[in-house]
C-alpha cells in the first residue's frame, strides 16, 4: 500500500529537536568527565556532585521527552492510508537506530577493559592513588555473567535481569529506551486488528512489569510519554489551537500542585536528590513533564517562526547517540593514562585537562557514528548479507 506521506516535522521544530538531543548528549558526556577527573578532590554529597548529577539527570531525562517525541511521528509515519501499521519497516527501523551503536558502545568497553588490565594500567587493580574523596569506579571490570543481558537489552523489563555492564554507565538507559519502543511496537500492531497473536505478547510485557516491580522503569515511561503526547498534540495542531494557553495553564497548575504535595516539607531535597526517595524520583517526573510544557510552548513559537537554532548543536545530532553510549568507557582510559600525573595538582588542572580530553572523544563518536548511525548504509548492508545467506537457487530471477 501507499505510504502515509503527510506526517512530518516542520524543519525548525526538527531544528529544535535536534539541539536538545546533541545539547544532551554533550552535558552528559561532560557531566561524567567532571565526575571521573574532578569529583576525586570534592567526593560525594559535596554541592558539586549534586549540582552535577541533578544536571546530568535531567539532560538524560530530555533524551526521554525528545525520544518518545521523534518515537510518535515515527510511528504515524509507518501507517498506511487505510490505517494500518507498518510493523516490518518500524521494527527494522529501532534495531537500526539502537543496535549498531550499542555493539560499538560494548567492543569499545571491552577494548578498553583489554588494553588496561592487559597491560598492567593504572585502573587495572584500583584508581585509588590514597586520598581521592570519589571514585566514579575504583577499578575497571567486567561483569561477565551481565553481557548477554546487555547485548539482548533485557534489563529495564525482563525480571531478575541482571544490570549491563559497569563500565558503560549510560547503558542502563537503553534497556529503558528499547522496552519503550517494544511497547510502541506492539501497541501500535494493534491498529492492524485485534488477535491473539498481537493480544498475547502485550499482556507478557505487562506481566513482567508488574511482576518486576521496576518503579523506576515506570517513571521514566511517564516521562518518555510525556514526549509522546506532546507530539501527538503536534500532529494534531492543538498548539496552535485557541485553548493550547489556557490548557497549558491548567496543566502547569495542576502539576505544580502535586510537586506541592509530593514534596511537602522536603521538596528542595527531593529536588536535588532525585534518585534518593521514591518522592523524589516522583517530583522529578513532575518536573520533566513541567519540562515537557514548557517545551510545547517552544515548540509552538518555533513551528510558526521558522527561525532557526544554533547549527552547531543541530549538527551535534548526527552522532548524539553514538556519544552517548561510548563517552564513558574512554573517559576511563583516559583517566587511567592522566590520573597518575594529575593526582599532585589542584581540580581545576583536572577540570582542564578533562575538558581537552573531550575534544577528540567528540571526534572519535563523530567519525564512527557515520557508520553507526548511518540507517542508509546500514541497511544496504543488511540487505547484502540477506542476500548473500539466500542460497542462489532460492533466488527470484529477475
Amino acid at each position: 500500500m501507499a505510504k502515509r506521506d503527510n506526517i512530518g516535522l516542520d524543519s525548525t521544530t526538527s531544528h529544535l529537536m535536534d539541539c536538545l538531543r546533541g545539547l544532551s548528549a554533550l552535558i552528559v558526556a561532560y557531566v561524567h568527565g567532571f565526575q571521573i577527573f574532578v569529583l576525586p578532590y570534592f567526593g560525594v554529597g559535596s554541592p558539586s556532585h549534586i549540582l552535577t548529577s541533578l544536571i546530568a539527570t535531567y539532560a538524560v531525562n530530555t533524551f526521554f521527552v525528545v525520544s518518545g517525541f521523534m518515537i510518535c511521528i515515527s510511528t504515524l509515519r509507518h501507517r498506511n492510508p487505510d490505517g494500518s501499521f507498518r510493523s516490518a519497516e518500524f521494527a527494522q527501523a529501532r534495531i537500526l537506530r539502537i543496535y549498531p551503536p550499542l555493539l560499538l558502545a560494548i567492543a569499545v568497553t571491552l577494548l578498553v577493559y583489554f588494553i588496561i588490565s592487559g597491560l598492567g594500567l593504572h585502573g587495572s587493580e584500583s584508581f585509588r592513588l590514597g586520598d581521592e574523596l570519589f571514585l566514579a569506579r575504583e577499578r575497571v571490570k567486567v561483569e561477565w555473567t551481565a553481557l548477554p543481558s546487555t547485548l539482548l537489552l533485557l534489563y529495564g523489563a525482563v525480571p531478575f535481569a541482571p544490570t549491563p555492564i559497569n563500565m558503560d554507565g549510560p547503558l542502563w538507559t537503553l534497556g529503558y529506551e528499547w522496552w519503550f519502543y517494544v511497547s510502541t511496537f506492539l501497541i501500535a500492531r494493534l491498529l492492524n486488528g485485534l488477535s491473539i497473536s498481537r493480544l498475547v505478547p502485550i499482556a507478557l510485557l505487562a506481566g513482567m512489569l508488574i511482576y518486576g516491580r521496576n518503579t523506576l522503569f515506570l517513571w521514566f515511561l511517564l516521562i518518555w510519554l510525556s514526549g509522546f503526547s506532546l507530539a501527538m498534540a503536534y500532529v494534531a495542531n492543538w498548539l496552535r489551537s485557541k485553548y493550547f494557553f489556557p490548557i497549558v495553564a491548567v496543566l502547569a497548575s495542576v502539576l505544580l500542585l502535586a510537586l506541592l504535595l509530593i514534596g511537602g516539607g522536603h521538596i528542595w531535597i527531593d529536588i536535588l536528590l532525585p534518585f534518593d526517595t521514591s518522592s523524589a524520583q516522583k517530583i522529578m517526573v513532575v518536573n520533566s513533564m513541567l519540562a515537557t510544557i514548557v517545551l510545547s510552548v517552544v515548540v509552538r513559537y518555533a513551528s510558526s517562526s521558522r527561525r532557526k537554532f544554533a547549527r552547531q548543536l543541530a549538527s551535534l545530532s548526527n552522532f548524539s547517540y553514538t556519544l552517548y553510549v561510548i563517552h564513558y568507557p574512554l573517559l576511563l582510559l583516559a583517566f587511567s593514562l592522566l590520573h597518575p600525573l594529575l593526582h599532585d595538582f589542584k581540580w581545576m588542572v583536572s577540570l582542564a585537562t578533562m575538558t581537552l580530553v573531550l575534544i577528540p572523544i567528540v571526534y572519535i563518536c563523530s567519525r564512527a557514528a557515520t557508520v553507526v548511525e548511518n540507517r542508509k548504509l546500514l541497511g544496504q548492508l543488511g540487505s547484502r548479507v540477506v542476500v548473500s545467506w539466500v542460497p542462489s537457487g532460492s533466488r527470484a530471477n529477475p
